[in-house]
């Protein structure tokens, strides 16, 4: 009879046998090692791979690699190899070849060209992980890339002057192409170029009362210095203003960046710039992502010095805000005209600002549009020439069910700016309805979808009405003709008179026979300014 103890012993025996039993036999093997470039033949009586190293005096920093790895049993024959293994960075620089662009000048007879600006090959300065096995290159890794200096781009203009019939132009138009600011002064076939950077962004274009000075925006580019310091934030855009009136004047960069809306007091003329003109001003903060900022929803007045650009009696009158629903997209405004008063807008509200006070007053309120897209639709705002009334477009709630924030419906309204009284004037005109006030006068031109229910994508007609909302009327374009693309309308002094962007060109309209002169041909025009 066997005990319970001495059962534990006898299965304690048979698990040590079949341990002795796996384990290698304890005699001299034959092994062949490689490493660091020789071939060896050894006897050994190690039991590991790592005991054979040890053995042979090889060692390994913590990147080698041993086949078959060193807690491995030696066995007769082996080959054992040691991979010697080395990881390192290297950097290089490359020259970036600069972009040779061609830019049709309707300023330059056709078949003439010239060069604008020589191109200048960029550097950029690339870091390479680079991984190595026995001396052999394995893995090849960028792991960061700076750039030292930006390509500039060549730029030869070509000309496209096309021979248009000249039309007289009464005070100045100045209009964006190309990225740059052009001139009109006198007539159409008077047409020079302010500015030859063609980078303007578009967020900013205003011209003073008198003609006399452009206020205008440009997108920053990518510079060493943000290169070299990955952690600072890259301006989306700086504020320029040029002189209208000086052949070859150089636009002068004024103190400040990062503008979502800029603008000119009423009041701004040539004989008032030496005491620095004021200009109002909204900012946001660079983002990654679209738009690639968040506004800040303030607003700021000062005077910029037209000699050296510096901001002078520099005051906030409106902080930073949340800015509504909406906000991040921004705040717009427009001087009211005796310049007591700037309105604003936001996605979901419209109401007035005191300048001397900094304070207030909400004057309509109104759901905001959804857009599904990263943009924000705000309403246009124009103020009527004596400044009692605010022009706009606002989005409506639609009479079926469903989100207010999803309907499609955007009529035109009168607003008091002392918020007795709100006047409904157009119903159904579109998206970009954007009505503009002449600057004399009663007369309203705006735009109205041709499909107000796809008012988003629709082609817009040109319409004028009085003020009151009578005596709507077609202007532009012909019915079989294509339809804007947006309103984009500047009035002339006299208020008589029109410039409306179509095609990419300029076409001014008479109000009174409604005729149509084209001013321009080069189809690449984008925002106008007429004063």
């Amino acid at each position: 009879m066997i005990r319970p103890n001495m059962g534990k012993w006898a299965l304690s025996l048979l698990l040590l046998l079949a341990l002795a039993a796996c384990a290698p036999f304890q005699g001299s093997h034959s092994v062949a090692l490689l490493a660091d470039g020789e071939a060896r033949g050894l006897s050994t009586n190690a039991l590991t791979v790592r005991d054979l190293l040890a053995e042979a005096g090889v060692t390994l920093d913590e990147d080698d690699r041993v086949v078959p790895v060193e807690s491995s049993f030696i066995e007769d024959g082996m080959t054992i190899r040691v991979i010697r293994v080395e990881r390192r960075t290297e950097a290089l620089q490359r020259m970036l070849p600069f972009e040779r662009r061609t830019v049709v000048d309707t300023s330059i007879p056709s078949g003439e060209t010239r060069l604008l600006e020589r191109g200048e090959a960029g550097v950029e300065e690339l870091t390479y992980r680079v991984t190595t096995e026995d001396g052999e290159q394995v893995e090849r890794t960028l792991v960061r890339r700076v750039l030292l200096q930006e390509p500039r781009a060549e730029v030869v203009l070509v000309g496209g002057q096309v021979h248009l019939a000249p039309v007289p132009i009464r005070g100045t138009v100045v209009y964006i192409a190309d990225r740059n600011v052009w001139l009109m002064r006198g007539t159409s076939a008077n047409l020079r170029r302010l500015t030859h950077s063609g980078d303007l962004d578009g967020q900013v274009f205003r011209l003073t009362s008198d003609g006399s000075y452009v206020l205008f925006t440009r997108a920053t580019m990518y510079t060493v210095a943000h290169a070299a310091d990955e952690s600072a934030p890259l301006p989306f855009n700086s504020l320029w203003l040029v002189d209208t009136a000086a052949g070859g004047a150089t636009p002068v960069q004024v103190d400040v960046e990062n503008i979502l809306w800029a603008d000119w007091e009423p009041s701004c003329s040539r004989g008032s710039m030496g005491e620095g003109c004021r200009i109002a001003y909204a900012t946001g903060t660079p983002v990654a992502g679209n738009p690639g900022w968040r506004a800040e929803n303030d607003l700021w007045i000062a005077r910029p010095d037209p000699l050296d650009g510096r901001l002078l009696d520099e005051r906030r009158i409106v902080g930073r805000s949340s800015g509504g629903a909406y906000g991040w997209w921004g705040t717009t405004y427009a001087w009211s005209p005796d310049g007591h008063h700037l309105a604003y807008a936001r996605a979901d509200e419209i109401g007035t600002v005191s300048v001397a006070a900094g304070t207030s007053a909400t004057l309509l309120r109104f759901p905001p549009y959804r857009t599904y897209a990263p943009w924000v639709w705000t309403p246009t705002l124009s103020w009527s020439p004596d400044g009692s009334f605010l022009i706009t477009a606002l989005h409506t709630p639609a009479a079926s069910d469903g989100s207010p924030e999803d309907s499609l419906e955007f009529d035109i309204w009168a607003i008091a700016a002392d918020g007795t009284i709100n006047a409904h004037l157009v119903d159904d005109a579109g998206l970009w309805a954007a009505p503009q006030c002449a600057h004399q006068g009663d007369v309203v031109a705006y735009g109205q979808a041709r499909d107000p229910g796809a008012s988003r994508t629709s082609g817009y007609d040109l319409y004028v009405m009085d003020r009151d909302g009578s005596d709507q009327r077609p202007l532009f374009p012909p019915a079989q003709e294509l339809g804007l693309d947006y309103p984009e309308v500047a009035w002339g002094p006299s208020g008589n008179r029109l410039i409306v962007i179509y095609r990419g060109d300029l076409t001014m309209i008479t109000l009174g026979d409604g005729q149509a002169s084209p001013l321009t041909a080069g189809g690449r025009a984008t925002t106008v300014q007429w004063r």
